[in-house]
């Protein structure tokens, strides 16, 4: 049995372009002979049981954190959060491993792995607060020029 994108993203409540970009990424294996993608049953079934995964949704946050934080307001911020990002895509495949099964570590390493996390943990927050603070005199210099541009346009 074969499924096209679009009775795919109907079942998985995506778009059809979620499930291209699937398909043009490999993650999702898929025939384009016909001019339109299909897809295997057994292919999607297997693509469905590594999303449902705990390991490969940590994989994919790793993934995504290399877009978050860094178009933050300002440098910094950018600077802060691409190096959170890169430190964790380094220790992926480590954490990818433990979470599927596929390694242990001893106590201390996972301890580790943990720290780890908390670090950036609070460095993600500290830059949000800063970020919200920025957002803050940002409204607030808004605010000032809407009252001068209505003090000018009253003139």
């Amino acid at each position: 049995m074969f499924f096209t994108t679009y009775e795919i993203a109907y079942r998985l409540n995506v778009s059809e372009e979620t499930v291209r970009r699937w398909i043009r990424t490999g993650q999702l294996k898929a025939d384009d002979s016909t001019g339109k993608y299909l897809v295997k049953e057994e292919d999607l079934q297997l693509f469905l049981q590594r999303r449902g995964n705990p390991a490969s949704r940590a994989v994919s946050w790793l993934a995504s954190m290399s877009s978050a934080g860094v178009r933050a307001a300002a440098p910094g911020f950018a600077f802060a959060a691409s190096n959170i990002a890169t430190s964790a895509a380094l220790s992926g495949l480590k954490l990818y491993k433990v979470l599927s099964g596929l390694e242990t570590v001893g106590a201390d390493e996972l301890s580790s792995m943990i720290d780890e996390i908390d670090k950036s943990l609070v460095s993600l927050q500290d830059n949000l607060k800063l970020i919200l603070e920025q957002k803050d005199k940002i409204e607030a210099n808004i605010s000032e020029l809407q009252e001068i541009r209505t003090k000018l346009a009253n003139m």
